[in-house]
This record gives C-alpha cells, sequence and structure tokens, in this order.
C-alpha cells in the first residue's frame, strides 16, 4: 500500500519566522549545486519587508506565499502588484520537483492579483525588470554572473504544465577581453570621437546622491518605451547605487557628456557572484564576520566583470556615442585585471543592441525567458 502524500498548502509569509522560512528555502533546494549564488539574507529580507522601508514598497505591493505539505515547505512565490507594469508580476520563485506545489502556489498569487484587478502575470521578476528577472532555460551548468538569476532545469517543465507561455527571451552575452577589438570596431570608434565633441567622464563616488539622481533621469529617459520597462523612481536609484557602491570603486561608470550636457553613461561592475557563493547568503556566522572576509578574499581575485548598463538618451542616438561607452568598457575591463566581460542582458528583438554587442566580439551564451499567465 502507498504511503499517503499529505496535501499541499499555500499561505501567505507574514511573520518574520515565514520570512525567514521564505529566504531559506532555496538554501536547501540547491544545497548540491555549486551554481547557485546565494543574496545575502539581509539584502532579501530588505526588499520583502515593507518594515525595512525599502523603496521599491512606496509603489509597488508585494506578497510572498510559502506553500507547506505537512510542516515541510516545499515552494514559495512572490505576487508584485506594481502600477507602473501593465500586468501583475511574480517572481522569487522556487519550489521542489512538485507539480501540485507549483500549481498551487500560482493559482494562490494569482487570486490575490486578480483581486487587485489583474487579468495576466508576468514574470519570473524579482522584483520588476529593474532586478533580477527571466527564467534560465540553458546553460545550467554555467555559474550565474553578478545580479542574474539562477534555476534547475525542471522550472521549465513546471511552468509549461502550470499553463505559462513564453513572451520574450533576454540574452547575455560573453566577450574575451583578452582577444584584441575588431579592428573595424576601433576605427569606428577613431570617427566617432574626432567627429564627436564628447568627453567620458568617470561617476563622482564622493557625490553619489547627486548622481544617482542624474543617472536616474537618464536611465528613464534611455529605456523610456522599451518593452517591459519600469521606471525607477530616484529614492529606488539612489538605494542600487549605495548597495552597488563597493563594487562601484572596484568597476567603472562612465557618463558622456556632450557640451557639458549628460547624454548617455555605461556601469561595469566586477562579477561578484563567485564573492557571495563564498559567503554563503551570510556575512556574520559565530559571532564573527566569516562571510564578509569570504567575499572580500574573493572580489579580490575577481577576473570578469559584468556589463550592467548602456543607455543613450533618445536625441542622442545614432552618433555613436554607444560605440564610444562599449570600447571604454573593455578597455577599463582590462586595466582591472580582467579576462571576461558578460553583457547582460539584452532583449531578443533589441536588433541594435545585439549587433553592437557582436561587432565586439561578444558571443551569445545564456538565455533566460519571460512567461505570462493569464488570469
Amino acid at each position: 500500500m502507498s504511503p499517503v502524500t499529505e496535501s499541499v498548502t499555500v499561505a501567505p509569509a507574514r511573520s518574520r519566522k515565514e520570512l525567514t522560512a521564505f529566504i531559506r528555502l532555496p538554501h536547501r533546494l540547491y544545497a548540491d549545486n555549486p551554481h547557485w549564488t546565494p543574496p545575502l539574507d539581509t539584502t532579501a529580507r530588505d526588499l520583502l519587508d515593507p518594515a525595512r522601508r525599502h523603496p521599491f514598497h512606496d509603489t509597488a505591493t508585494v506578497q510572498p506565499f510559502l506553500a507547506h505539505r505537512g510542516r515541510r515547505v516545499v515552494g514559495r512565490i512572490a505576487a508584485v502588484d506594481d502600477p507602473r507594469l501593465a500586468e501583475g508580476g511574480f517572481g522569487l520563485f522556487e519550489c521542489e520537483s512538485d507539480a501540485e506545489a507549483c500549481d498551487a502556489l500560482f493559482a494562490v498569487a494569482s487570486d490575490w492579483l486578480r483581486a487587485r484587478g489583474r487579468d495576466a502575470v508576468l514574470g519570473p521578476l524579482n522584483l520588476s525588470t529593474n532586478h533580477e528577472c527571466g527564467l534560465l532555460v540553458d546553460s545550467f551548468d554555467t555559474p550565474p554572473v553578478l545580479l542574474m538569476p539562477y534555476n534547475p532545469d525542471y522550472y521549465q517543465v513546471l511552468f509549461e504544465e502550470t499553463g505559462l507561455k513564453p513572451v520574450k527571451d533576454l540574452w547575455s552575452w560573453t566577450i574575451d577581453l583578452t582577444a584584441p577589438v575588431p579592428d573595424r570596431i576601433a576605427r569606428l570608434g577613431d570617427r566617432v570621437a574626432q567627429r564627436q565633441a564628447c568627453v567620458l567622464r568617470p561617476l563622482d563616488l564622493t557625490r553619489l546622491d547627486t548622481e544617482a539622481a542624474t543617472l536616474c533621469q537618464m536611465y528613464n529617459d534611455a529605456w523610456q518605451g522599451s518593452w517591459g520597462f519600469v521606471p525607477m523612481s530616484e529614492a529606488e536609484f539612489r538605494h542600487a547605487a549605495h548597495d552597488m557602491k563597493p563594487l562601484l570603486r572596484r568597476g567603472s561608470c562612465l557618463v558622456a557628456e556632450v557640451d557639458r550636457t549628460p547624454a548617455a553613461f555605461g556601469m561595469i561592475l566586477p562579477d561578484a557572484a563567485p564573492a557571495l557563493r563564498a559567503a554563503r547568503g551570510r556575512l556574520w556566522r559565530y559571532g564573527l564576520p566569516l562571510g564578509a572576509l569570504d567575499m572580500a578574499r574573493t572580489l579580490r581575485r575577481a577576473d570578469a566583470g559584468r556589463a550592467l548598463l548602456i543607455g543613450v538618451l533618445a536625441e542622442y542616438r545614432g552618433q555613436g556615442l554607444d560605440v564610444l561607452l562599449r570600447l571604454a568598457a573593455l578597455e577599463q575591463g582590462r586595466a582591472l585585471g580582467w579576462r571576461t566581460l558578460y553583457a547582460s542582458w539584452t532583449l531578443e528583438d533589441n536588433t541594435s543592441a545585439n549587433r553592437g554587442i557582436a561587432a565586439m566580439g561578444g558571443r551569445r551564451s545564456v538565455t533566460h525567458r519571460l512567461y505570462e499567465l493569464g488570469l
């Protein structure tokens, strides 16, 4: 006689204990997977707990849910109601290979969003397109780079069996910094530099709040109208800038100015994912800053970086500023001792960006996918 399987129940995660269970679940699910990169527990709690006053909660409402079989946590999901997004969102999905639990999680999250007037849900978004997003659908044997999500291959089966439909692929690229810049691109950069009265200046980290306000305005203007784009508030952008400040010291953010007016910017950061894996989610262990020390030690050995952003204001597009910023990113990466630069992510149908990265020697390496579910 087969053992009785306890039914699945799904409930909101509201208390500190429940949020801790939500945060720690993937540590168990990925215990034997060396590629998963755990976020710091403090960062995860900061994003989930409205009491911590993360500026994302000034605009959006987030409800985490936990799925249980008996007393065992078997899955989680966060439903996101963000008025800046045309659809409801879901993210932070993790689950055992359990189709019933997956169905139950999406059913409860869908009910929550439907009650708020939503008729469709898009994701995974952790918790918007300005954060980690997309489901990994290939390259499962490749560790993720900084701020890119990772998941097991069976999630795609769970999603599609639950009824989610693919809507957009997000492409990641790998550039070998030990290889020379293609001659054609180097010549194009020279022509742009001669023709364009443009100055590239580094971000002034001593005036980070002021610089963040400028970058936020440029970011929202440059990506306005792009598929899935969610504009960031100045408070959100400033919060993100302060979180990344230690990495900015080890990376580079350049602002392109034309006639002393900011026209474009680009940002590359060291790939801190190996450092996060070394910390195992916690800066402090046994009352000592062991995780922080492990992170610092690993980060000092970083030999790769991620090109996080390149944005050009609409009135300056077509003038080659993107070429100057990409060439500067390659030069900065080499100066920092990196051997590889990861450019991620681009929309599958962003022909201009994809051609530009390929021309710099980039090769497509990883694909993430966004899904939609009608409610």
